[in-house]
């Protein structure tokens, strides 16, 4: 970074000699009054008179505009240095430097809802298919290729009788368990309760529809998807498969269970939507702080260390996925709460204890479609290490065994803030103060993995840099595993997050308010 505020003679070594310039610890500038100071001592040795005797004469106008200049040069020459790297860069000088690192920042994404639609069998529903939540304001979704309603992939079906004969055969199969029942008369209600009775696979409710005359076949897992297989006697009045939408907007939309219910534009084949089964999140595009955070997340798919691999696996990989923590018991004894016992002891152990058997990981996710985690989970996980959690995932092997993979969902806990800021008389507190700090802390709260204990102290920086016109601030807290409770006080300067909690905060959980 070159130096031209003390006169042509200046040479590059001197930058050494001052301590301005690329310094062994990064850049140190220059500033205004520095720069206005060498260029009067130049000149006044050179003329033999004191150039800064008298402030209003033009020869100093002109040198302060001159210096001004310099000093905007040492500042863009610094913001270059600082943004060829991901934890100080912002924007696009961000993106670029986390580039050489193989990572870009996540673009924002859809919501993604599983719906169940009941229509005819074989019922295409084409790309561009429009389905929308009875809410207000409406919420619309939408396919973006061609899926089918169909036999061989439903959760309920209404099957009929297409013809009635006496000493029949009457075959349902269900996933390859076949169910036969040979009728002794020409009766439809007795056909259909004698099918009903026939079938014994505990993972589905076979009842009869006396009014129109129909058996419902129901699988008890509301998100499972199945095969069905009729013999040529019977035939579907309506099958409901399971097809996934997504928001027509970005970001991550909630709506609740069995409101997503009006058709906009479909197949006629298409008779009814309903959302049963959750849905996979989607998101904004990621801020320059949650991408910081991503990067040094991701960089780690190179990493020859498991658990890292893991980590950044399940980030770059599933979709929805917002925090991932991962933790790992490599000895031979038994882990329990934070130490190691007698195996025996650990019968017993009520509900809520962390147990980690002897070689095993235990895998904390907030988000994501569980069969995508554990599949990168298994992946990615070396031979004889045993899973832990409570969610569990029975996965193919290569010979078509079991195996299943463990893994936990964090326990929420609901953090209340309080902010209280002091005025600083010297600066001007922006009207949207209030969305600005309570972007901070979402922000950070957001960037946070499970087992990530809330100490607002370490983004304290973040809310001076973000807003003007603040001297001091106090933060309190307040947390609770339910959300049902809320604050009538605020106790806590810090929060203790155990590893499987998460820390989850909303933007009407945040109170700001002026102090003096």
């Amino acid at each position: 970074m070159a130096d031209f505020s003390a006169g042509p003679n200046r040479r590059k070594g001197a930058l050494s000699e001052t301590g301005y310039g690329l310094t062994a610890k990064g850049p140190n500038i220059k500033r205004l009054d520095t720069i206005l100071e060498d260029l009067h001592s130049g000149l006044s040795e050179r003329w033999g008179v004191n150039t800064r005797q008298n402030p209003e004469s033009l020869l100093n106008h002109m040198l302060t505009n001159i210096a001004d200049r310099i000093a905007e040069l040492w500042e863009f020459g610094e913001e270059v240095y600082y943004s060829q790297y991901p934890s100080t860069a912002e924007g696009a000088s961000l993106d670029n430097a986390a580039q050489f690192g193989g990572s870009t920042r996540e673009s924002a994404v859809r919501s993604y809802y599983p719906i169940h639609c009941t229509g005819k069998d074989g019922t295409k529903l084409a790309a561009g298919t429009l389905i929308a939540s009875a809410t207000n304001p409406v919420t619309q979704l939408s396919i973006k290729e061609a899926r089918e309603i169909t036999r061989a992939s439903f959760n309920r079906a209404r099957i009929k009788i297409a013809s009635l004969e006496a000493r029949d055969v009457y075959t349902v199969a269900i996933n390859g368990a076949v169910f036969s029942y040979v009728s002794e008369a020409a009766n439809t209600m007795t056909v259909l309760q004698g099918i009903a009775a026939a079938i014994g696979d505990k993972e589905f409710v076979a009842t009869v529809d006396e009014k129109d005359e129909q058996l419902c076949i129901e699988a008890k897992d509301i998100a499972s998807t199945n095969v069905l297989i009729l013999s040529e006697n019977l035939t579907t009045e309506t099958v409901t498969s399971i097809i996934t939408f997504g928001t027509v907007d970005t970001g991550n939309i909630l709506i609740p269970d069995g409101v997503i219910s009006n058709i906009v534009k479909a197949d006629a084949g298409l008779l009814e939507v309903v959302n049963l089964c959750g849905y996979i999140s989607g998101r904004d595009e990621e801020s320059d702080i949650r991408f910081r955070q991503s990067y040094a997340d991701k960089i780690f798919n190179r990493s020859s260390n498991m658990l890292e691999s893991i980590r950044s696996a399940i980030l770059n990989n599933v979709l929805g996925v917002r925090s991932v923590a991962p933790y790992e018991n490599a000895t031979h004894e038994w882990y329990v709460d934070g130490a190691y016992i007698d195996p025996k002891e650990v019968i017993g152990k009520p509900p809520g204890y962390i147990v980690r058997p002897p070689h095993s990981i235990e895998i904390v996710v907030d988000g994501g479609d569980s069969q995508e985690i554990a599949r990168q989970i298994q992946d990615n996980k070396a031979g004889g290490i045993n899973t832990v959690g409570d969610t569990v995932v029975i996965l193919p092997g290569a010979y078509d065994e079991e195996i299943p993979v463990r893994f936990n969902r964090p326990e929420k806990v609901y953090t209340w803030f309080r902010l209280g800021i002091i005025l600083n008389p010297a600066e001007a507190l922006p009207p949207n103060y209030v969305d600005l700090l309570r972007s901070v802390v979402l922000e950070n709260m957001e960037a946070m993995n499970a087992g990530k204990d809330v100490v607002p102290q370490q983004f304290m920086s973040h809310f001076y840099k973000a807003c003007s016109g603040i001297s001091y601030i106090d933060i309190r807290l307040y947390a609770t595993t339910s959300n049902a409770e809320e604050p009538t006080e605020y106790p806590d300067r810090s929060e203790s997050i155990t590893a499987r909690q998460k820390a989850y905060t909303t933007e009407d959980m945040i109170e700001v308010d002026i102090d003096g």
